[in-house]
């Protein structure tokens, strides 16, 4: 089931994204020569019209392909490719995707805040939030969503129970924790060995105090576009933090997750309930435009650097060493996937 929902929303934060380049091509006059969803090679496609419809193997993605993106097409005309156009409906072909991505998210979390978001608040019910891939707590059997009702340490049991208060036990105990929760109505309690000495020691679980928070639509779409603001905020410090992290070798880059530990984030955030799911698929929407408008070969935000400096300086830059600048940035971002791949597979092992 984690892995319908997992490829559910990929395809809807993809999808929405690569309709934004479409919708903006078409209208300005391109052919769009293939939508894709997926990375080739292609499992089923269909025709309509001027454009290739395709389902490809690996669902990590998606493209459009427009006539003339790469360059000047032979048997196109040339007022319908990509090339032959302004700057300005170039970047809006560009962007559109970004934008799209940005009003998804607002979308979500504007039903998420109506239906019922649940929310961190300190009248709420202790809930595990987040699990860490191959930590104790992983091992354990307790799952997100389930609630805490008590937890043990060789100094006492805790009666505020939340992460804080939770890793504060944890570093002044030398024992085991005990943790007593309730899974779809069922009484459990499991003991659970912390790995790390000293400050460093935990279980890997997350725990807060949860409500459920029902706002008006009006109010619900004010509180999504702050949640749509502030997530993008963490992205990019997250992204300079990681950046930084390389340069100072902290080791920042072993924090993230690939497709497989998103799969598992994604089984998490359904475990909290459906509404949480829509804010975690919101979250993705927003992480996907902020990582393509960077000015990333490859990326979206690559590919406007190019045509802004093109219209800046007036002149073209060689097709041939375009594309092979991209296409070095494509493979890069191939071997990071493989790369954070590995290490989800790893920390489930």
């Amino acid at each position: 089931m984690t892995i319908i929902l997992f490829i559910i929303v990929l395809l809807v934060t993809v999808i929405v994204h690569e309709w934004g380049h479409f919708i903006v091509a078409r209208k300005s006059g391109m052919i769009v020569e293939e939508f894709g969803f997926g990375i080739p090679p292609r499992l089923y496609s269909w025709k309509k019209g001027e454009t290739t419809y395709s389902i490809n193997a690996l669902p990590i993605g998606g493209f459009v392909k427009i006539a003339g993106e790469n360059g000047i097409e032979g048997n196109v005309p040339l007022d319908k490719q990509f090339e032959s156009k302004p700057w300005y409906l170039k970047s809006a072909v560009l962007v559109a995707g970004v934008v799209c991505n940005i009003l998804l998210a607002i979308v979500l979390f504007t039903a998420a805040y109506t239906i019922g978001m649940p929310v961190a608040s300190d009248h709420g019910t202790p809930t595990v939030i987040s699990i860490v891939l191959g930590s104790p707590s992983a091992q354990s059997g307790i799952v997100v969503g389930d609630v805490v009702t008590g937890i043990t340490t060789a100094n006492g049991t805790l009666t505020n129970i939340n992460t804080t208060a939770l890793h504060n036990a944890i570093i002044n105990s030398t024992g085991p924790v005990t943790i007593s929760y309730t899974h779809i109505g069922s009484t459990h309690s499991v003991t659970i060995t912390p790995t790390g000495i000293s400050q460093a020691r935990v279980i890997g679980i997350g725990i807060e105090p949860v409500i459920t928070e029902r706002l008006s639509l009006f109010a619900a779409f004010k509180a999504a576009c702050r949640q749509t603001y502030t997530t993008a905020g963490e992205i990019f410090t997250t992204l300079a933090s990681l950046i930084a992290g390389i340069f100072h070798h902290n080791g920042t880059a072993g924090s993230l997750v690939g497709p497989v530990g998103l799969a598992q984030e994604v089984g998490s955030a359904a475990s909290i309930g459906f509404t949480y799911l829509l804010a975690f698929t919101a979250a993705i929407s927003v992480n996907l435009a902020v990582l393509n408008i960077m000015p990333f070969p490859a990326l979206d935000g690559g590919r406007l650097v190019v045509v802004l400096l093109e219209a800046i300086f007036h002149r073209k830059f060689s097709q041939n060493t375009v594309a092979i600048i991209h296409t070095i940035g494509f493979a890069l971002l191939l071997i990071l996937m493989l790369f954070l791949t590995i290490g989800d597979v790893r920390r489930l092992l």
